[in-house]
């Protein structure tokens, strides 16, 4: 039994890692993957963390000849993981809210020499799979989000609000939700 209490670590890859059906074993090696990138939310604000799933909408149609309701027809809810960074590096904005994160020296220099970010011009869609672990050692795994992300004050203080808008995937057989315990999933253990 799982009750998925809070969140100690959030990854994120794009969509176009995830090739197949999410298995332990397949989300072990994206998890690691993205950690090896350091695609990786460093802090979550304060009590930001959530996942919240809209209810369905239910249309009931009625026997005209009774008036009793015979059938529903109803559309699942939107699910949506978000959270705010409280404190973040240029790469991490640009990944999420899209931008270019500058570097010192211009084109070419190491990207461990980021020194500010620039905003994109125009409209900007960015499509990101999300990997939230919970302080109980579930995993949460969304293959395809819009991310949503904006500059927000938090407690005297820019973070980025972040949205993830989950999406159908684009890859046949890939469900839209995966919840794995990292004791299957194996992703940070150590290896023997």
């Amino acid at each position: 039994m799982i009750s998925a209490v809070g969140i100690k670590r959030i990854l994120f890859a794009d969509i176009d890692k995830v090739t197949a059906d999410i298995t332990p074993e397949i989300a072990k090696t994206l998890i690691q993957a993205a950690i090896t990138a350091k695609d990786e939310v460093k802090n979550v604000h304060g009590e930001t963390w959530t996942i919240d799933e809209t209810e369905a909408s239910v249309t009931g149609y009625k026997n005209q000849l009774t008036g009793q309701t015979y059938r529903y027809d109803t559309t699942p809810g939107e699910v949506s993981p978000s959270f705010s960074i409280g404190q973040y590096d240029y790469k991490t904005k640009a990944e999420l809210m899209g931008g270019e994160a500058i570097k010192k020296g211009g084109e070419g220099s190491d990207k461990d020499s980021l020194v500010g970010w620039r905003r994109a011009a125009g409209k900007v869609v960015i499509n990101k799979a999300l990997f939230c672990l919970t302080d109980d050692d579930v995993w949460f795994i969304f293959p395809n989000c819009q991310i949503v992300a904006r500059e927000a004050n938090t407690d005297k203080a820019i973070a980025i609000a972040v949205k993830g808008l989950v999406q159908e995937p684009e890859v046949e057989g890939v469900s839209s939700e995966y919840n794995y315990d990292e004791a299957e999933v194996k992703a940070l253990a150590p290896e023997a």
